[in-house]
C-alpha cells in the first residue's frame, strides 16, 4: 500500500477512549528527539485515552510500568541518558492483555518483544520511525552506506513490515522506509509544535544586545555537526559581532567546549530551561542547523513557530533541508565557508532577514501539536477497523460454506 498521510484515512463514526500500550524504551530523562516526542504525545492522549507507558526508570504506577534497563558501553548513550530496556515476557504479557493497541516509539529490542507478543494476543500494532542508522552510525565515528541500508533493512523486514501501520514524522522519512521496502500502511504524523514554546515579544538579553545572534539547539552530538558552525565562525566576515549560543546537552558537551575556547568570541553552550528557550527563539537573529541527519527537525520548528527564520544545512539525509524557506536560507551540508557566506549575507541584510519572520511564522502554523495528536488516534483507530474488518472476514467466509 503506497503511503500519503492520513488523508488516506476514512471518517471516524465515534473516536471512543482507546486503552493504549506506549513502549518506549526510554520516555524521560533523556536529550534526543524520540523521548522528547514521545513525553509530548502521552500527555496529549492522556487528555481522553488511557495510556500505559513501558519504559525504564522511576518507579511503577498506574499508568506507567518500569523494565530493568542497560546502557552499551556507547559514550553518546550515556551522554544523552538514553537506556535500552530488557523486556520481560510477563510484564508485557500482562499490560498488553489490556490493550486495544499497541505504539512502538524505537526500533530495539523491547519493541521487537512487545511486537511479538501482541501478535500472539491479536492486538494491533503501530510502529513510529523516530532513529535513522546514520544517527547510531555517526555516533560511534562510523560513516557506512552498506551497512546503514543492512539496518535498514533488517528494522523494516523484522519490525515495521510486521506492524500494522508505521507513523513517520515527514514526508522525508516516509519515504525513507518505502526506499527500504516497507509495505504495510503509513502515515505521517508530525511531531509538531512544542506546546511548551510560542512567539512572544519579549526583550533580549542585556548581554546580546547589539550583537547578531545566532542560535543552534539540539543534542550535542557528533551528526548535529557544531564543528562546521564553530568553524563557519572563525572564517566569517563579521565574525566579532556575531554572538552564538547552542543551547543543549549530549556527549560531546566537554569537546565542544574546549573548541569553543579557541574561538574569538567562545560561544554560550549549556542546557537551558524552556523558558529560557523560548526567549532565546524570539529575540534570536538567525537559527543555524547544521545537522546531517534528521527525519523531521523538531527545533528547526520550534524555531519557525517563534518566527525566527532557520538556516539549515541541505543534506539528502535530512527532511529538515525541505523546511528552508528558499535557497538564501540553506547551505552546502559540511561546508564551513558557504555557511559563514550564508551568515554574512543575512548579517548585511537584516531588513530582508526582518521580512521572513512572518514568512517563517506562517509557514510553522502547518505543524500544530494538536493537530498532530489527532492524527495519531485516528491511525491507532484505524488498525483497529482493519483488525475487526479481517476478523469479521473469515465468519463470513464460514456461514457462506
Amino acid at each position: 500500500m503506497v503511503g500519503g498521510g492520513l488523508r488516506a484515512l476514512a471518517p471516524l463514526p465515534d473516536m471512543d477512549a482507546l486503552h493504549i500500550a506506549f513502549v518506549a524504551d526510554t520516555f524521560d530523562g533523556a536529550v534526543t528527539g524520540g523521548t522528547r516526542s514521545a513525553v509530548r504525545f502521552v500527555h496529549a492522549l492522556r487528555r481522553q485515552h488511557e495510556v500505559v507507558v513501558l519504559a525504564t526508570g522511576g518507579r511503577d504506577e498506574p499508568d506507567r510500568v518500569v523494565l530493568p534497563g542497560f546502557q552499551l558501553p556507547v559514550r553518546a548513550m550515556r551522554g544523552s541518558g538514553f537506556m535500552m530496556a530488557f523486556p520481560r515476557r510477563s510484564t508485557l504479557e500482562a499490560v498488553l492483555a489490556d490493550a486495544d493497541v499497541v505504539h512502538l516509539q524505537f526500533p530495539f529490542w523491547l519493541s521487537f518483544a512487545a511486537l511479538a507478543c501482541a501478535r500472539r494476543a491479536g492486538t494491533p500494532v503501530v510502529a513510529a520511525f523516530h532513529v535513522q542508522p546514520e544517527n547510531l552510525l555517526l555516533n560511534v565515528g562510523l560513516r557506512s552506506r552498506r551497512l546503514s541500508h543492512a539496518i535498514y533493512r533488517f528494522w523494516v523486514s523484522r519490525l515495521y513490515n510486521r506492524a500494522d501501520a508505521v507513523v513517520c514524522p515527514s514526508p522525508f522519512a516516509e519515504e525513507k522506509l518505502r526506499s527500504q521496502g516497507l509495505a504495510v500502511p503509513s502515515f505521517v504524523v508530525s511531531n509538531g509544535l512544542s506546546p511548551a514554546i510560542r512567539r512572544r515579544c519579549l526583550p533580549r538579553e542585556p548581554h546580546h544586545e547589539g550583537t547578531f545572534l545566532v542560535l543552534m539547539v539540539g543534542r550535542l552530538a557528533a551528526e548535529k555537526r557544531h564543528d562546521v558552525m564553530f568553524e563557519a565562525l572563525a572564517r566569517a566576515r563579521h565574525r566579532d559581532r556575531i554572538r552564538l549560543v547552542v543551547a543543549g546537552a549530549g556527549p560531546r558537551e566537554r569537546e565542544l567546549r574546549r573548541r569553543a575556547l579557541r574561538l574569538p568570541h567562545p560561544p554560550e553552550i549549556s542546557f537551558v530551561s524552556d523558558q529560557r528557550l523560548e526567549r532565546l527563539y524570539n529575540t534570536a537573529d538567525l537559527f543555524v542547523h547544521c545537522s546531517e541527519v534528521e527525519l523531521e527537525g523538531m527545533a528547526v520548528l520550534e524555531a519557525m513557530s517563534c518566527g525566527l527564520p532557520v538556516l539549515v544545512a541541505d543534506s539528502p539525509e535530512s527532511a529538515a533541508a525541505r523546511l528552508a524557506l528558499g535557497p538564501e536560507f540553506r547551505f552546502t551540508s559540511g561546508d564551513p565557508t558557504d555557511l559563514a557566506a550564508r551568515i554574512d549575507h543575512h548579517v548585511e541584510h537584516a531588513g530582508e532577514l526582518a521580512a521572513a519572520r512572518e514568512r517563517t511564522h506562517a509557514a510553522a502554523q502547518a505543524y500544530a501539536f494538536e493537530a498532530s495528536a489527532a492524527r495519531l488516534v485516528e491511525v491507532y483507530h484505524h488498525v483497529l477497523r482493519r483488525g475487526r474488518a479481517a476478523a469479521v472476514a473469515p465468519s463470513r467466509v464460514a456461514a457462506a460454506g
